[in-house]
Protein backbone atom coordinates (compact mmCIF):
# COMPACT_ATOMS: atom_id res chain seq x y z
CA UNK A 1 0.00 0.00 0.00
CA UNK A 2 1.57 3.22 -1.23
CA UNK A 3 0.92 6.79 0.61
CA UNK A 4 1.68 10.14 -0.82
CA UNK A 5 1.25 13.72 0.74
CA UNK A 6 -0.24 16.52 -0.63
CA UNK A 7 -0.97 19.75 1.01
CA UNK A 8 -4.32 22.02 1.28
CA UNK A 9 -6.24 24.38 3.38
CA UNK A 10 -9.33 23.24 4.99
CA UNK A 11 -11.60 25.33 7.10
CA UNK A 12 -11.53 24.75 10.61
CA UNK A 13 -15.41 25.61 11.18
CA UNK A 14 -17.15 23.56 8.62
CA UNK A 15 -14.57 21.39 7.26
CA UNK A 16 -14.43 22.81 3.34
CA UNK A 17 -11.42 22.12 1.59
CA UNK A 18 -9.63 24.55 -0.87
CA UNK A 19 -6.52 24.38 -2.59
CA UNK A 20 -5.58 27.74 -1.56
CA UNK A 21 -6.37 29.77 1.41
CA UNK A 22 -8.84 32.05 1.47
CA UNK A 23 -10.03 34.44 3.63
CA UNK A 24 -13.76 33.79 3.97
CA UNK A 25 -15.10 30.34 3.77
CA UNK A 26 -17.53 29.75 1.04
CA UNK A 27 -19.67 26.97 2.38
CA UNK A 28 -20.36 28.74 6.31
CA UNK A 29 -18.90 32.13 5.99
CA UNK A 30 -16.57 32.43 8.36
CA UNK A 31 -13.36 34.32 8.07
CA UNK A 32 -9.76 33.68 8.62
CA UNK A 33 -10.67 29.73 9.50
CA UNK A 34 -8.35 28.11 6.59
CA UNK A 35 -5.55 26.13 8.17
CA UNK A 36 -2.99 24.38 6.10
CA UNK A 37 -3.13 20.78 6.46
CA UNK A 38 -1.15 17.16 5.10
CA UNK A 39 -3.68 14.88 4.04
CA UNK A 40 -2.61 11.07 3.47
CA UNK A 41 -3.82 9.44 0.46
CA UNK A 42 -4.11 6.02 -0.01
CA UNK A 43 -4.30 3.83 -2.63
CA UNK A 44 -5.65 0.06 -2.78
CA UNK A 45 -3.45 -2.39 -3.84
CA UNK A 46 -6.11 -5.62 -4.00
CA UNK A 47 -9.72 -5.58 -4.95
CA UNK A 48 -12.46 -8.05 -3.88
CA UNK A 49 -16.17 -8.62 -6.32
CA UNK A 50 -19.51 -8.29 -4.22
CA UNK A 51 -19.63 -12.00 -5.39
CA UNK A 52 -16.91 -12.90 -3.01
CA UNK A 53 -19.32 -14.67 0.29
CA UNK A 54 -17.62 -12.37 3.46
CA UNK A 55 -18.06 -14.72 6.48
CA UNK A 56 -17.57 -12.39 8.60
CA UNK A 57 -19.70 -11.07 11.12
CA UNK A 58 -19.31 -8.27 13.41
CA UNK A 59 -19.00 -8.90 17.24
CA UNK A 60 -21.21 -6.44 19.48
CA UNK A 61 -20.69 -5.57 23.40
CA UNK A 62 -24.27 -5.25 24.13
CA UNK A 63 -24.46 -2.76 27.25
CA UNK A 64 -27.89 -3.55 28.29
CA UNK A 65 -28.78 0.14 28.12
CA UNK A 66 -31.34 -0.95 25.57
CA UNK A 67 -32.25 2.54 23.93
CA UNK A 68 -28.03 3.29 23.24
CA UNK A 69 -27.89 0.03 22.10
CA UNK A 70 -30.71 0.02 19.23
CA UNK A 71 -29.42 3.79 18.22
CA UNK A 72 -25.64 1.84 17.37
CA UNK A 73 -27.76 -1.12 15.70
CA UNK A 74 -27.66 -3.53 18.43
CA UNK A 75 -24.10 -2.67 20.61
CA UNK A 76 -21.21 -1.13 20.67
CA UNK A 77 -18.69 -3.39 18.07
CA UNK A 78 -15.63 -4.35 18.90
CA UNK A 79 -12.69 -2.56 17.31
CA UNK A 80 -15.64 0.12 16.32
CA UNK A 81 -14.09 4.01 16.91
CA UNK A 82 -17.62 6.43 17.39
CA UNK A 83 -17.59 10.18 18.44
CA UNK A 84 -20.82 11.46 20.39
CA UNK A 85 -21.42 15.31 20.89
CA UNK A 86 -23.53 17.47 22.63
CA UNK A 87 -24.06 20.85 24.09
CA UNK A 88 -22.06 21.52 27.58
CA UNK A 89 -24.33 19.87 30.57
CA UNK A 90 -26.52 17.94 28.09
CA UNK A 91 -25.51 14.40 30.28
CA UNK A 92 -22.31 13.14 27.69
CA UNK A 93 -20.31 12.17 30.33
CA UNK A 94 -23.09 10.62 32.80
CA UNK A 95 -24.45 8.40 29.89
CA UNK A 96 -20.78 7.29 28.68
CA UNK A 97 -20.14 6.73 32.26
CA UNK A 98 -23.11 4.22 33.12
CA UNK A 99 -22.26 2.58 29.20
CA UNK A 100 -18.77 1.92 30.95
CA UNK A 101 -20.69 0.48 33.91
CA UNK A 102 -22.45 -2.31 31.74
CA UNK A 103 -19.58 -2.63 29.98
CA UNK A 104 -17.67 -3.15 32.75
CA UNK A 105 -19.33 -6.43 33.76
CA UNK A 106 -17.47 -8.04 30.89
CA UNK A 107 -14.08 -7.05 31.36
CA UNK A 108 -11.85 -3.59 32.25
CA UNK A 109 -12.83 -0.64 30.31
CA UNK A 110 -10.84 2.46 30.86
CA UNK A 111 -11.98 6.42 30.63
CA UNK A 112 -9.38 8.91 29.72
CA UNK A 113 -10.23 12.27 30.38
CA UNK A 114 -8.67 15.78 29.54
CA UNK A 115 -10.89 17.94 30.88
CA UNK A 116 -12.04 16.58 34.43
CA UNK A 117 -9.65 15.26 37.66
CA UNK A 118 -9.78 12.05 38.88
CA UNK A 119 -12.16 13.80 42.14
CA UNK A 120 -14.60 15.20 39.56
CA UNK A 121 -15.23 12.12 37.86
CA UNK A 122 -15.49 10.08 41.10
CA UNK A 123 -17.78 12.73 42.38
CA UNK A 124 -20.05 11.91 39.36
CA UNK A 125 -19.85 8.28 39.81
CA UNK A 126 -20.84 8.44 43.46
CA UNK A 127 -23.85 10.99 42.48
CA UNK A 128 -24.91 7.82 40.18
CA UNK A 129 -24.02 4.93 42.52
CA UNK A 130 -21.52 3.76 40.78
CA UNK A 131 -18.60 1.73 41.94
CA UNK A 132 -16.63 -0.31 39.74
CA UNK A 133 -13.52 -1.55 40.01
CA UNK A 134 -13.25 -2.57 36.04
CA UNK A 135 -13.32 1.36 35.62
CA UNK A 136 -10.37 2.70 35.32
CA UNK A 137 -9.44 6.19 35.24
CA UNK A 138 -6.98 8.37 33.30
CA UNK A 139 -6.32 12.16 33.58
CA UNK A 140 -3.87 12.49 30.58
CA UNK A 141 -4.07 14.66 27.38
CA UNK A 142 -0.72 13.32 25.64
CA UNK A 143 -1.59 11.37 23.04
CA UNK A 144 1.06 9.42 23.65
CA UNK A 145 0.30 7.88 27.04
CA UNK A 146 -2.75 7.34 26.44
CA UNK A 147 -1.70 5.29 23.29
CA UNK A 148 0.75 3.22 25.83
CA UNK A 149 -1.52 3.05 28.63
CA UNK A 150 -4.62 1.65 26.37
CA UNK A 151 -2.24 -1.36 24.49
CA UNK A 152 -0.82 -2.13 28.23
CA UNK A 153 -4.42 -2.56 29.96
CA UNK A 154 -5.96 -3.71 26.77
CA UNK A 155 -9.58 -2.52 27.56
CA UNK A 156 -12.42 -3.55 26.21
CA UNK A 157 -13.78 -0.11 25.40
CA UNK A 158 -11.86 2.93 25.52
CA UNK A 159 -13.39 6.44 26.10
CA UNK A 160 -11.64 9.83 25.61
CA UNK A 161 -13.10 12.57 26.97
CA UNK A 162 -13.13 15.12 24.58
CA UNK A 163 -10.91 14.45 21.41
CA UNK A 164 -10.42 18.09 21.29
CA UNK A 165 -8.57 18.28 24.89
CA UNK A 166 -5.71 15.78 23.26
CA UNK A 167 -2.23 16.69 21.82
CA UNK A 168 0.60 15.39 19.85
CA UNK A 169 3.84 16.23 20.50
CA UNK A 170 4.75 15.94 16.88
CA UNK A 171 2.01 18.28 15.50
CA UNK A 172 2.52 21.86 15.30
CA UNK A 173 -0.38 23.78 16.93
CA UNK A 174 -2.29 24.14 20.12
CA UNK A 175 -4.65 21.22 21.72
CA UNK A 176 -8.33 21.70 19.33
CA UNK A 177 -7.17 22.53 16.05
CA UNK A 178 -7.18 20.35 12.98
CA UNK A 179 -4.08 18.99 12.77
CA UNK A 180 -3.91 18.10 16.50
CA UNK A 181 -7.62 16.60 16.35
CA UNK A 182 -6.65 14.62 13.18
CA UNK A 183 -3.61 13.25 14.03
CA UNK A 184 -5.02 12.42 17.31
CA UNK A 185 -7.69 10.81 16.03
CA UNK A 186 -5.75 8.84 13.27
CA UNK A 187 -3.62 7.47 16.62
CA UNK A 188 -6.84 6.24 18.00
CA UNK A 189 -8.16 4.59 14.79
CA UNK A 190 -5.36 2.42 14.58
CA UNK A 191 -5.50 1.15 18.41
CA UNK A 192 -8.71 0.06 17.47
CA UNK A 193 -8.62 -1.35 14.39
CA UNK A 194 -5.17 -2.85 14.90
CA UNK A 195 -6.24 -3.98 18.46
CA UNK A 196 -9.84 -4.83 18.24
CA UNK A 197 -10.31 -1.89 21.15
CA UNK A 198 -13.72 -0.39 20.68
CA UNK A 199 -13.41 3.05 21.11
CA UNK A 200 -15.80 6.36 21.82
CA UNK A 201 -14.79 10.03 21.46
CA UNK A 202 -16.65 12.65 23.07
CA UNK A 203 -16.54 16.11 21.29
CA UNK A 204 -17.61 19.46 21.70
CA UNK A 205 -20.69 21.25 20.09
CA UNK A 206 -20.17 24.41 18.50
CA UNK A 207 -23.05 27.08 18.77
CA UNK A 208 -24.34 26.26 15.67
CA UNK A 209 -24.64 22.48 17.07
CA UNK A 210 -22.32 20.41 15.08
CA UNK A 211 -19.62 19.06 16.71
CA UNK A 212 -16.00 21.24 16.87
CA UNK A 213 -13.21 20.77 15.28
CA UNK A 214 -12.66 19.73 11.33
CA UNK A 215 -15.53 18.00 9.53
CA UNK A 216 -13.25 15.27 8.14
CA UNK A 217 -13.43 13.83 11.76
CA UNK A 218 -16.97 12.71 11.10
CA UNK A 219 -15.40 11.05 8.11
CA UNK A 220 -12.89 9.05 9.70
CA UNK A 221 -14.45 7.58 11.97
CA UNK A 222 -17.14 4.63 12.02
CA UNK A 223 -20.44 6.51 13.40
CA UNK A 224 -21.59 10.15 14.91
CA UNK A 225 -23.91 10.60 17.09
CA UNK A 226 -25.71 13.21 19.17
CA UNK A 227 -27.37 14.03 22.60
CA UNK A 228 -30.27 16.46 21.36
CA UNK A 229 -32.04 18.75 23.93
CA UNK A 230 -31.25 21.48 26.60
CA UNK A 231 -30.77 21.67 30.42
CA UNK A 232 -34.08 22.54 30.61
CA UNK A 233 -35.54 19.93 28.93
CA UNK A 234 -36.02 16.67 30.96
CA UNK A 235 -36.05 14.36 28.09
CA UNK A 236 -32.67 13.76 25.93
CA UNK A 237 -32.75 12.35 22.26
CA UNK A 238 -29.91 10.25 21.26
CA UNK A 239 -29.43 10.07 17.52
CA UNK A 240 -27.10 8.79 15.65
CA UNK A 241 -26.10 11.03 11.33
CA UNK A 242 -23.70 8.51 10.81
CA UNK A 243 -23.31 4.73 11.22
CA UNK A 244 -21.39 1.85 9.26
CA UNK A 245 -22.77 -0.66 11.36
CA UNK A 246 -26.29 0.19 11.61
CA UNK A 247 -29.10 2.32 10.61
CA UNK A 248 -29.31 6.22 11.39
CA UNK A 249 -32.79 6.30 11.56
CA UNK A 250 -33.69 5.15 15.21
CA UNK A 251 -33.64 7.52 18.38
CA UNK A 252 -33.21 7.16 21.72
CA UNK A 253 -35.10 8.46 24.54
CA UNK A 254 -33.42 9.23 27.93
CA UNK A 255 -34.96 11.30 31.34
CA UNK A 256 -32.63 13.03 33.52
CA UNK A 257 -32.83 12.39 36.44
CA UNK A 258 -30.91 12.87 40.36
CA UNK A 259 -29.58 9.59 39.43
CA UNK A 260 -28.27 10.22 35.96
CA UNK A 261 -29.93 9.64 32.22
CA UNK A 262 -32.52 6.89 32.50
CA UNK A 263 -34.37 5.21 29.65
CA UNK A 264 -37.86 6.22 28.52
CA UNK A 265 -39.81 3.22 27.35
CA UNK A 266 -42.82 5.39 26.48
CA UNK A 267 -41.77 8.30 25.21
CA UNK A 268 -45.39 9.63 24.26
CA UNK A 269 -46.70 9.63 27.59
CA UNK A 270 -43.98 12.32 28.08
CA UNK A 271 -46.05 14.74 25.87
CA UNK A 272 -49.53 14.27 26.39
CA UNK A 273 -51.70 15.90 29.48
CA UNK A 274 -53.97 12.68 29.69
CA UNK A 275 -56.55 15.43 30.52
CA UNK A 276 -59.20 16.67 28.74
CA UNK A 277 -57.97 18.80 25.67
CA UNK A 278 -59.39 22.40 25.68
CA UNK A 279 -59.67 24.92 22.89
CA UNK A 280 -56.63 24.75 20.88
CA UNK A 281 -55.07 21.46 22.13
CA UNK A 282 -54.88 18.89 19.46
CA UNK A 283 -52.94 14.83 19.36
CA UNK A 284 -50.59 14.34 16.60
CA UNK A 285 -47.89 12.06 15.92
CA UNK A 286 -44.19 12.26 14.28
CA UNK A 287 -42.01 9.44 13.68
CA UNK A 288 -38.48 9.61 15.21
CA UNK A 289 -36.37 6.80 14.04
CA UNK A 290 -39.33 3.98 14.27
CA UNK A 291 -40.85 4.84 16.54
CA UNK A 292 -43.78 6.89 16.38
CA UNK A 293 -44.02 10.07 19.16
CA UNK A 294 -46.88 11.35 20.18
CA UNK A 295 -47.42 14.70 21.53
CA UNK A 296 -49.93 17.71 21.57
CA UNK A 297 -49.74 20.58 20.12
CA UNK A 298 -51.45 23.89 21.66
CA UNK A 299 -52.61 27.08 19.56
CA UNK A 300 -53.60 30.66 21.55
CA UNK A 301 -54.99 32.92 19.08
CA UNK A 302 -55.30 36.68 21.17
CA UNK A 303 -56.55 40.20 19.24
CA UNK A 304 -53.65 41.91 19.30
CA UNK A 305 -52.82 45.53 20.25
CA UNK A 306 -49.82 45.97 17.85
CA UNK A 307 -49.92 47.06 14.24
CA UNK A 308 -48.41 44.00 13.35
CA UNK A 309 -49.17 41.11 14.79
CA UNK A 310 -47.14 38.81 16.68
CA UNK A 311 -45.98 35.21 15.77
CA UNK A 312 -44.39 33.29 18.35
CA UNK A 313 -43.24 29.69 17.18
CA UNK A 314 -42.16 27.10 19.75
CA UNK A 315 -41.79 23.45 18.42
CA UNK A 316 -42.26 24.29 15.14
CA UNK A 317 -40.09 26.06 12.07
CA UNK A 318 -41.66 29.76 12.15
CA UNK A 319 -41.40 29.84 8.40
CA UNK A 320 -43.44 26.90 8.73
CA UNK A 321 -45.88 29.00 10.65
CA UNK A 322 -46.71 31.35 8.71
CA UNK A 323 -47.52 29.13 5.80
CA UNK A 324 -50.05 27.52 7.85
CA UNK A 325 -51.83 30.60 8.59
CA UNK A 326 -51.42 31.82 5.08
CA UNK A 327 -53.72 28.45 3.98
CA UNK A 328 -55.51 28.76 6.79
CA UNK A 329 -56.52 32.91 5.68
CA UNK A 330 -57.08 31.51 2.07
CA UNK A 331 -58.74 28.56 1.89
CA UNK A 332 -61.14 29.09 5.70
CA UNK A 333 -61.34 32.87 4.70
CA UNK A 334 -60.49 33.26 8.46
CA UNK A 335 -59.17 36.89 9.36
CA UNK A 336 -56.30 36.16 11.17
CA UNK A 337 -54.50 39.32 10.75
CA UNK A 338 -56.12 41.48 13.77
CA UNK A 339 -54.67 38.52 15.92
CA UNK A 340 -51.59 36.91 17.90
CA UNK A 341 -50.91 33.61 17.42
CA UNK A 342 -49.04 31.55 19.41
CA UNK A 343 -47.74 27.73 18.75
CA UNK A 344 -45.89 25.59 20.85
CA UNK A 345 -45.43 21.18 21.33
CA UNK A 346 -46.02 20.19 24.95
CA UNK A 347 -43.23 19.07 26.71
CA UNK A 348 -40.19 20.51 24.17
CA UNK A 349 -40.46 18.56 22.08
CA UNK A 350 -38.78 19.33 18.27
CA UNK A 351 -41.26 17.55 15.54
CA UNK A 352 -39.05 16.81 12.41
CA UNK A 353 -42.26 15.95 10.39
CA UNK A 354 -44.63 17.37 8.01
CA UNK A 355 -47.14 15.15 9.18
CA UNK A 356 -48.29 17.42 11.71
CA UNK A 357 -49.38 20.12 9.64
CA UNK A 358 -53.07 19.64 9.71
CA UNK A 359 -52.95 19.29 13.34
CA UNK A 360 -51.14 22.85 14.09
CA UNK A 361 -53.90 24.36 11.59
CA UNK A 362 -56.67 22.63 13.34
CA UNK A 363 -54.94 23.78 16.86
CA UNK A 364 -54.81 27.43 15.34
CA UNK A 365 -58.67 26.99 14.49
CA UNK A 366 -59.72 25.66 17.48
CA UNK A 367 -58.14 28.49 19.65
CA UNK A 368 -60.10 31.21 17.06
CA UNK A 369 -63.66 29.80 17.60
CA UNK A 370 -62.72 28.66 21.20
CA UNK A 371 -64.13 25.05 20.58
CA UNK A 372 -62.37 22.42 21.58
CA UNK A 373 -62.26 19.46 19.04
CA UNK A 374 -64.58 16.21 19.31
CA UNK A 375 -63.46 13.21 21.34
CA UNK A 376 -59.96 13.62 21.06
CA UNK A 377 -58.67 12.68 18.03
CA UNK A 378 -55.41 11.99 16.51
CA UNK A 379 -54.85 14.59 13.73
CA UNK A 380 -52.63 12.99 10.62
CA UNK A 381 -51.66 14.82 7.38
CA UNK A 382 -49.48 17.33 5.57
CA UNK A 383 -51.13 20.05 4.12
CA UNK A 384 -50.80 21.91 0.62
CA UNK A 385 -51.27 25.64 -0.60
CA UNK A 386 -54.29 24.78 -1.90
CA UNK A 387 -55.60 23.39 1.36
CA UNK A 388 -55.29 19.62 0.18
CA UNK A 389 -54.30 16.72 2.70
CA UNK A 390 -51.28 14.63 1.73
CA UNK A 391 -50.46 11.42 2.73
CA UNK A 392 -46.75 11.19 4.34
CA UNK A 393 -44.69 8.12 5.85
CA UNK A 394 -45.47 6.21 9.08
CA UNK A 395 -49.20 7.13 9.08
CA UNK A 396 -50.34 3.53 9.08
CA UNK A 397 -47.70 2.63 12.15
CA UNK A 398 -48.84 5.65 13.77
CA UNK A 399 -52.49 4.89 13.72
CA UNK A 400 -51.34 1.05 15.16
CA UNK A 401 -49.21 2.35 18.08
CA UNK A 402 -51.76 5.21 18.52
CA UNK A 403 -54.52 2.22 19.27
CA UNK A 404 -52.06 0.30 22.03
CA UNK A 405 -52.22 4.06 23.60
CA UNK A 406 -55.65 3.83 23.89
CA UNK A 407 -57.03 6.40 21.26
CA UNK A 408 -59.70 5.61 19.44
CA UNK A 409 -60.32 8.23 16.77
CA UNK A 410 -57.95 8.96 13.63
CA UNK A 411 -58.21 11.91 11.05
CA UNK A 412 -55.95 10.74 8.58
CA UNK A 413 -55.44 11.54 4.44
CA UNK A 414 -58.35 10.53 2.34
CA UNK A 415 -55.23 8.88 0.34
CA UNK A 416 -55.76 5.95 2.83
CA UNK A 417 -59.07 4.99 2.68
CA UNK A 418 -59.50 0.93 1.76
CA UNK A 419 -56.02 0.88 1.90
CA UNK A 420 -55.49 1.02 5.98
CA UNK A 421 -58.05 -1.25 8.34
CA UNK A 422 -57.32 -1.39 11.17
CA UNK A 423 -59.91 -2.41 13.79
CA UNK A 424 -61.87 -0.96 16.90
CA UNK A 425 -60.69 2.63 15.66
CA UNK A 426 -62.62 5.04 14.50
CA UNK A 427 -60.99 6.85 11.01
CA UNK A 428 -62.24 9.78 9.59
CA UNK A 429 -60.69 10.20 6.10
CA UNK A 430 -60.02 14.09 4.56
CA UNK A 431 -59.21 15.33 1.33
CA UNK A 432 -59.22 19.13 2.43
CA UNK A 433 -58.83 21.38 5.31
CA UNK A 434 -62.29 22.40 4.65
CA UNK A 435 -63.30 18.82 5.20
CA UNK A 436 -61.00 18.04 8.75
CA UNK A 437 -62.75 21.10 9.99
CA UNK A 438 -66.30 19.79 9.69
CA UNK A 439 -65.57 16.83 11.19
CA UNK A 440 -63.43 17.79 14.38
CA UNK A 441 -65.86 20.45 15.12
Amino acid sequence: MKKKKSSGYVCSVCGYKSPVKLGKCPQCGSWNSFVEVEESETEAISIVTLESKNDKKFERIKTGINEFDRVLGGGIVKGSIVLIGGEPGIGKSTLILEVLDRVARYGNVLYVSGEESQEQIMMRAERLNIHNKNIELLTEQDIDIIKETTLSRKPLLLVVDSIQTVFSKDVEGAQGNINQVKECTRILIEIAKRHGISVILIGHVTKEGTIAGPKTIEHMVDGVFYIDGTRNDVLRLFRGVKNRFGTTNEVGFFEMGEEGLKEVQNPSLEFLSGGVLKEGSVITSALEGSLPIFFEVQSLVTPTIFPIPRRVASGIDYNRLLLLIAIIEKRLRLKLGGFDIYVNVVGGFKPDDRTNDLAFALSIVSSYHEKPLMSKPVVLGELGLSGEVRPTVGIERMVKQGKSLGFENFVIPKFFEGKLKVNDVNLFFVSTLEEAKEIVF
